[in-house]
């Protein structure tokens, strides 16, 4: 029974958060790192993260300590990690960056999702208290990288599917998980409808329309389900896992 709560939980803090897409460069007062960060979001879009890595590691022999470099290069590692079959040597990496990335700024919000990243990545691999452990950090660091920054949809998205699989553990898993190992944040799929509709607002992303297709069919709302599925598959593909999701989200639709 505690083995397949703490299963159920990390999907929760491990599947599908995607990355931080381009974000606003403006008030960055180096012209040149300001350009270079802006092309690396475009590669991380692209999902061409080997290339914006590079280029990351030579932006930090320059600015070793600036934020915006630490926290984009932590963001990368993560996903270069998920690219190699969930390899636990770049989600550590991660992790070691973000670290850096708060400690040079504590109060930038994407160093805190870009830690929420790397937490919910290491708890793959983890035992289960570790695992329970790592499910606080990812919606401790999504709940701050919300309340420090207004337009980290990504962070949203995480928080929305931390609700969505908590909730979903249902009462007695939840009471094991409180009585065994210190419990968990209370959750529920409401909480993960407002989180999911917030990231649409920032921005409408096919990722964030798909989580909440899913959460609507947890909810047993099938024809709300639907409807995101639609308006999904209606639009373009702009990241790089869009066309993965769209195939995904006509699965979901199939099954309904």
């Amino acid at each position: 029974m505690i083995r397949s709560a703490v299963a159920a939980l990390l999907l929760a803090v491990c599947m599908g958060f995607g990355s931080a897409g381009a974000q606003s460069v403006d008030h960055i007062e180096d012209e040149a790192l300001a350009e270079a960060l802006t092309e690396i979001d475009e590669m991380r879009k692209a999902g061409e993260f080997g290339s914006a890595y590079g280029r990351l590691r030579d932006l930090r022999e320059d600015h070793p300590d600036h934020v915006e470099v630490l926290w984009r290069t932590s963001a990368t590692e993560v996903n270069m990690g998920e690219q190699r079959d969930n390899n636990t040597a770049f989600f550590e990496r991660g992790l070691e960056t973000a670290n850096a990335a708060l400690e040079a700024d504590s109060s930038n919000g994407y160093a805190h999702f870009a830690r929420s990243m790397a937490e919910g990545r290491l708890a793959l691999s983890a035992g289960t208290r570790e695992r329970i452990e790592r499910s606080r950090a990812v919606k401790h660091h999504a709940d701050r990288a919300i309340e420090l920054e207004d337009d980290i949809d990504g962070a949203y998205n995480a928080r929305g599917q931390w609700n969505r699989e908590v909730e979903s553990l249902g009462f007695m898993s939840r009471a094991i998980v409180r009585t065994v190992y210190g419990g968990l944040p209370d959750a529920s799929y409401e909480k993960a409808v407002e989180d999911f509709q917030a990231a649409i607002e920032i921005e409408d992303r096919i990722l964030h329309r798909y989580e909440l297709a899913r959460t609507y069919v947890a909810m047993d709302r099938p024809d709300d389900a639907r409807e995101q599925i639609d308006i999904l598959l209606d639009m373009p593909k702009v990241y790089y896992n869009d066309a993965d999701l769209k195939e995904q989200a006509r699965d979901l639709r199939d099954d309904l």
